[in-house]
C-alpha cells in the first residue's frame, strides 16, 4: 500500500497488531487481525494509523543494488555506458578518465576548457555525439544521481517479475497450502494440491472471489513462488522444512569429551539369522567425539533399539576396545605413536585394547526420541556426571557432525559389505535379501575392524591441526594432540554400572517372591528380605529396587543394602527348556493369553505360550516369517546381555540357541579369521585402508 489508497489485501498496524483489510461498508472498512480479530473501523481511523505495511506475501519490488546491477549489463550495453561516462567526464573536466595525470592525446580539447560555461560544453558534446544539448544535461543529472547505471538502457534494467500480474492473495494461499503439507503429506502439484488452495482461497475471501489461473499458468506461478515443489519426494520437504531459517551456528570442541554426539540410524546392511534362515533390518548406534572425530563407541541391534543399549553405549565409551585374535598387532594400543605412556600406567586394560580413543565425555546431544529420554538414560547420564543436551525435534542441523558420520559409514563401510540394500527403497537391489550372509553379531564385528583399521586411522579434510589448516588430520592424530594439550582423564572402571544402568521396577517382596511384569522372579537372597520393609521410603515406601534387562526377562537383579553386593533373581521357569526373550516377546505372550481368556498372571501359562512362541518342538521349517524374526531378534539381544553382564558377578552366560549345543553362529563370540576383511565378498578392500 502506497499513500493514502486502501484496498482489499492491504495490511496496516493498528493497536500494536497487523491487520488485514477484508471489505468496505461505505466509508467503514472491516479488518482481520493476525490472531482472527474481526472488526470495523472508520476509514480515517484506520488511514491516520501509523505503520502502515504491505501483504507480507505480496510481489514487492526489490531495491537493488545500482551498482551491482552494472555486473548484470551484457558486454556491448556495458561499452556503451563506459563511452558515455568518459564524454560525460571530458565535458566536465576536459579528460576523459577524469584525472588530468592521465590525459590522452591532445586533451584537453578547446571546446572543453574550464573557462568555458557548462550549457557551452553541453552544447559542444551533443554536437559530437549526435544528442541534443537537453538530452545531455539530462544524462550527467542522472549520472551525478545514479551513477554509471543511470546511463544504461532502461529497458535493459527492466526488473524481471514472474508475479507482477498474480493476484497477492493466489501467492499467499500457495505458500500457505505449501506449509502445511510441507512435512506430512504426500508429495502432488496436481488437481489436489490446486483444489485446496482454491478450497483456501474460498474460505478466507468468499467463493470465486479469487479466480484461479489456467492449468497452464498454475505450474508457472507455483514453480515461481516456491523454494520447492509439491510434488517432490516427503523427505526432500521434510528436510526442507526442518532447516533453520536463519545462518547454521557452529558446535565448536576443543577437547575429548567436551562434547559428544550420539545418534541412531538404519543400517543399510540386511542381516543374515542362519538357525531361522531369515533376514531383518538392524539399527547402528554410535558416539562421535566432537573435537577429534572420533567413534567413542557403537552399538548394533536389532530394530528398536533400547534405552538399556543406550545407557550402556555412555559405558562403553570409557571402555577400552578389546583386541581381536584376527587383528594384526599394528592395532594395538600399545603401538601407537600417541602419548600413551600414562594411560597405559592408570588403566591397566589398554595393555590389550585396540587403537580406539577412551574418552570420558563432559557432555553429550542427543535427539527427542523416547528411548533417549527415557529414565535408563537419564539415571545413566546423572550417574556418570554427563550433561545432556537435546537436539530439537526434526532438526537434524543441531548435530550435523554424526549425521555427515553417517553417511561416511555408508559409502566407507556398508557400500562394501554382502547384504547392502541402498539408503532408501529407489537405490535398492531386486535381490538384496538373497545377498545377506552376516548376522548382527558378525557385522559388529566388521564395523569394529572398520573403525579401528580404517576410520580411525584415515586423515579427514575437516578435521586439520590447530594453526595450519592446511594440515589434515586423523581422528587418532587429533585425538594425541588433544590429549598433549589437555591431558588425560582417567575413566571410571566400575563393574556394577551394568545392573545400575538396568531399567528400575520397584516391587514388594513377597514370601512367593517378587513379580515383575506377570513373572515371579525368586532368589536365595529374597530369603533375608521376605516380608520385611523396605530401607527406601519417598513414595516407594516398602518397595525394593528390582533392576531388569529387557533384552533378556528370565533373571532381574537385587542389590543386598547389608554389604552392597548384586544378586541374580531368576523367573520360576527359568531353568526349563525356553530360550532368552525379550519384553516385547513377553507382551505378544500376554496379549495371546488375554486372547484366550486365561489368567496372564499364571506362570505356568505364560511358560506354556512361551514355547509356543518360540517354536521348540516344530520343525524351522514351519516356522512363519514373524515367529523367524522374533527368534532371531531374541537371540541377538541374549547375545548382547551375555556380553555386557559381568561374568565374575552373574550366573553363566546361556548360549544363544538355549540348548547349550550353540550353533555356526549363535555364541557370545565370533570367529572371524576365515574371513575377508569387514566380511567383503564381491567387492575390493575399503578405500583407506592400510
Amino acid at each position: 500500500m502506497t499513500g493514502t489508497k486502501l484496498q482489499i489485501g492491504d495490511w496496516v498496524t493498528f493497536d500494536g497488531e497487523r491487520h488485514e483489510v477484508c471489505s468496505f461498508v461505505d466509508t467503514t472498512v472491516v479488518m482481520r487481525s493476525e490472531t482472527g480479530h474481526v472488526q470495523a473501523l472508520p476509514a480515517a481511523t484506520v488511514l491516520a494509523a501509523q505503520g502502515h505495511t504491505e501483504a507480507p506475501e505480496a510481489a514487492v519490488l526489490a531495491r537493488y543494488d545500482r551498482e551491482a546491477e552494472l555486473a548484470t549489463l551484457d558486454p556491448a550495453e556495458r561499452a556503451r555506458v563506459d563511452r558515455l561516462e568518459a564524454h560525460l567526464l571530458e565535458m566536465l573536466t576536459g579528460y576523459a578518465s577524469g584525472d588530468p595525470t592521465q590525459a590522452g592525446p591532445g586533451e584537453p580539447r578547446p571546446e572543453y576548457a574550464p573557462e568555458r560555461t557548462l550549457k557551452a560544453r553541453a552544447e559542444a558534446k551533443a554536437a559530437e555525439i549526435g544528442r541534443s544539448s537537453r538530452r545531455v544535461l539530462q544524462l550527467l543529472r542522472r549520472w551525478r544521481e545514479e551513477g554509471p547505471i543511470g546511463l544504461a538502457d532502461g529497458r535493459k534494467l527492466r526488473e524481471r517479475n514472474p508475479l507482477v500480474n498474480v493476484d497477492p492473495r493466489l501467492i499467499a494461499a500457495i505458500r500457505a497450502q505449501y506449509q502445511a503439507e510441507e512435512e506430512d503429506s504426500a508429495a502432488t502439484i496436481g488437481g489436489r494440491f490446486r483444489r485446496r488452495v482454491e478450497n483456501r482461497l474460498d474460505h478466507r475471501h468468499g467463493p470465486g472471489t479469487v479466480p484461479m489461473p489456467p492449468t497452464s499458468s498454475w505450474y508457472r506461478i507455483v514453480d515461481a513462488v516456491l523454494d520447492g515443489r509439491p510434488d517432490e519426494p516427503t523427505g526432500t520437504r521434510r528436510n526442507r522444512a526442518s532447516q533453520p531459517d536463519r545462518p547454521f551456528g557452529t558446535v565448536q570442541a576443543s577437547q575429548p569429551g567436551e562434547v559428544v554426539m550420539i545418534d541412531t540410524t538404519r543400517l543399510d546392511v540386511i542381516a543374515y539369522d542362519p538357525v531361522t534362515d531369515t533376514t531383518s533390518s538392524c539399527e547402528l548406534t554410535v558416539a562421535l567425539d566432537l573435537a577429534t572425530r572420533s567413534i567413542l563407541a557403537w552399538r548394533l541391534t536389532p530394530r528398536g533399539t533400547k534405552a538399556v543399549d543406550l545407557g550402556l553405549l555412555l559405558a562403553d565409551m570409557m571402555t577400552p576396545e578389546p583386541m581381536r585374535a584376527n587383528w594384526p598387532d599394528t592395532l594395538r594400543w600399545s603401538m601407537s605413536q600417541l602419548p600413551i605412556g600414562r594411560q597405559m600406567s592408570l588403566d591397566e586394560r589398554m595393555a590389550a585394547a585396540a587403537m580406539r580413543p577412551v574418552i570420558y565425555p563432559a557432555a553429550i546431544i542427543v535427539d527427542q526420541g523416547s528411548n533417549y529420554q527415557s529414565d535408563v538414560m537419564r539415571r545413566a547420564c546423572r550417574r556418570l556426571r554427563i550433561e545432556t543436551f537435546d537436539a530439537r525435534v526434526y532438526k537434524a542441523t543441531d548435530k550435523p557432525h554424526v549425521e555427515r558420520l553417517f553417511g561416511t559409514i555408508r559409502t566407507m563401510f556398508s557400500e562394501h559389505v554382502a547384504g547392502y540394500k541402498g539408503y532408501d527403497v529407489a537405490h535398492r537391489g531386486r535381490h538384496s535379501d538373497e545377498e545377506a550372509r552376516w548376522t548382527i553379531a558378525e557385522l559388529e564385528e566388521f564395523f569394529a575392524e572398520f573403525v579401528v583399521a580404517v576410520y580411525q586411522r584415515q586423515r579427514h579434510s575437516g578435521l586439520t591441526a590447530p594453526g595450519h589448516p592446511r594440515t589434515p588430520l586423523s581422528p587418532n592424530e587429533a585425538y594425541g594432540l588433544a590429549v598433549a594439550a589437555s591431558g588425560y582423564l582417567t575413566c571410571p572402571n566400575d563393574p556394577d554400572l551394568y545392573f545400575e544402568l538396568l531399567p528400575i521396577k520397584w516391587r514388594r517382596i513377597h514370601p512367593h517372591g517378587v513379580e515383575v511384569d506377570r513373572l515371579l522372579y525368586d532368589g536365595d537372597i529374597l530369603f533375608h528380605y521376605r516380608n520385611r520393609r523396605s530401607p527406601y521410603g519417598g513414595q516407594h515406601l516398602g518397595k525394593w529396587p528390582i533392576h531388569i534387562d529387557p533384552r533378556d526377562c528370565r533373571h532381574a537383579y537385587l542389590r543386598d543394602p547389608a554389604d552392597g553386593a548384586w544378586h541374580t533373581l531368576k523367573w520360576i521357569h527359568a531353568d526349563d527348556d525356553l530360550l532368552a526373550f525379550t519384553d516385547t516377546t513377553l507382551r505378544e505372550c500376554k496379549r495371546l493369553l488375554a486372547l484366550r481368556n486365561s489368567d496372564t498372571s499364571d506362570q505356568d501359562a505364560l511358560a506354556t505360550t512361551l514355547r509356543e512362541l518360540q517354536n521348540r518342538t516344530d520343525a524351522p521349517e514351519s516356522w512363519s516369517t514373524s515367529r523367524r524374526r522374533r527368534r532371531s531378534r531374541d537371540a541377538t539381544y541374549a547375545r548382547a546381555v551375555a556380553r555386557d553382564r559381568p561374568a565374575d558377578r552373574a550366573h553363566p552366560p546361556v548360549p544363544a540357541d538355549g540348548n547349550g549345543d550353540g550353533d555356526a553362529n549363535g555364541g557370545a563370540e565370533v570367529d572371524l579369521s576365515g574371513l575377508g576383511s569387514f566380511g567383503v565378498i564381491e567387492f575390493g578392500p575399503i578405500p583407506g585402508e592400510d
